[in-house]
């Protein structure tokens, strides 16, 4: 009979330690009253101590305590310590959580290969830090806990892989690296000053390995608007964008569509511009990014001239590039693959990781291009990861999402 009653106490212990590695592990919400009161009057079999739970320091967990915290709540067996967490780590690779370790009041994310990067922290915190791209613990952690394996990779180009005719250092090793990977590729731009086949050339110039079918275009968004509607515009585009829009009937016009025209922005184009829209035209913004990065600094992207030409003629634009969630979709479509089963990397916080992420997918913010010192802390939700260059991004997806 002791034997037996000794047996269930046993069995009562090992169902709450789960329970409380669940807790911890983000796979439960919040601690159940009854395993509360169970590990209070029953101190765990794993501790050396006979403690009550509840007056540990394990239990300000709750608070935003760190793994080591976690681990330290079981004593000082070192070997007690690296199997709980062992199992820890395991269940967090499993549900593809990110594991945070606490060193010196700073957290890290441990990678695969036990190095530390900068990512998200999955447990709730009062204080967050979204300049190193840990933003609202909360969302990231549901939103990594719920998603499938990962089947594509979209990549943002000018900023991200190249600024104008140089390239960002590394980034053709790193795109090859992920080629190599069991993961489609992407390549997803607002770049509207020139037309999809210049720009490949440009890339090729730059020994980036890509083709014309891989590259999606604000662009091409835009003309399949057109043809949709069956609309003939007056294009503020450069000339070499035009061939983009071949077979698209621009005689008589009645919309407007805004790019990134510089050549075009003066009084005399807008001008005609605005007694259009106010006769009926449509606007369609290609897309209205503020500024972009040119190599002598940044330069007024179509965003200002489209927001001009809405408060003077009290009318909305349409918007067909980034940060739409249409445009993701798109992108996606030919790659059979839903949003929560691709990651988007990009300069621009607001039209690259915000649109990305309020499609349904994850952002990573890269500190290179148009990007500025803040920019994590001015989308809702933050980025899922904000690194420093493209290589490094690719880095975290190659260690920790695939």
């Amino acid at each position: 009979m002791p034997d037996f009653a000794l047996t269930i106490v046993l069995l009562f212990w090992i169902f709450d330690f789960w329970r409380y590695v669940s807790y911890f592990c983000g796979l439960r919400s919040k601690i159940p009253v009854d395993f509360v009161w169970t590990t209070t009057c029953w101190p765990l079999p794993f501790s050396p101590s006979s403690e009550p739970w509840h007056k540990r320091n394990l239990f300000t967990l709750q608070l935003g305590w760190g793994v080591d915290q976690v681990v330290g709540g079981f004593g000082d067996d070192p070997g007690v310590k690296a199997q709980t967490l062992n199992l820890i780590r395991s269940v967090r690779t499993v549900m593809r959580v990110p594991l945070i370790i606490q060193e010196e009041g700073k957290s890290h994310r441990m990678h695969k290969s036990g190095k530390k990067g900068r990512g998200f922290n999955p447990l709730p915190t009062d204080k967050e830090d979204t300049s190193t791209g840990r933003g609202k613990s909360t969302a990231a952690t549901s939103s990594m806990a719920g998603r499938r394996a990962l089947k594509a990779v979209l990549i943002d180009l000018s900023g991200t892989l190249h600024i104008e005719d140089t390239a960002v250092p590394g980034a053709q090793d790193a795109l090859n690296r992920l080629r190599q990977a069991a993961v489609a590729v992407k390549f997803v731009t607002n770049t509207t000053k020139e037309s999809k086949r210049n720009l490949l050339e440009r890339l090729q110039r730059l020994n980036f390995d890509l083709q014309e079918k891989e590259i999606f275009t604000s662009l091409s968004a835009a003309k399949s608007l057109l043809e949709q509607k069956q609309l003939r515009p007056l294009l503020l585009v450069e000339d070499s964008a035009l061939e983009d829009f071949t077979g698209i009937d621009t005689s008589e016009p009645n919309a407007v569509v805004v790019g990134l025209a510089p050549d075009q922005f003066n009084y005399q184009t807008l001008n005609r511009a605005f007694r259009m829209i106010l006769d009926g035209a449509s606007l369609i913004a290609i897309h209205k990014a503020r500024y972009y990065k040119r190599k002598d600094g940044l330069a007024l992207g179509p965003g200002p001239f489209v927001t001009g030409l809405e408060y003077a003629t009290d009318c909305k634009a349409t918007v067909v590039g980034k940060p739409e969630k249409t445009f993701f979709t798109q992108a996606l479509s030919d790659l059979r693959c839903s949003p929560s089963e691709a990651v988007m990397i990009g300069d621009d916080a607001r039209d690259d990781v915000g649109g990305a992420q309020n499609a349904g997918m994850l952002g990573i913010l890269v500190r290179t291009g148009k990007y500025r010192d803040g920019d994590e802390k001015k989308i809702d939700p933050p980025p899922y990861l904000t690194c420093d260059t493209f290589p490094d991004a690719v880095e975290h997806i190659l260690q920790n999402l695939l």
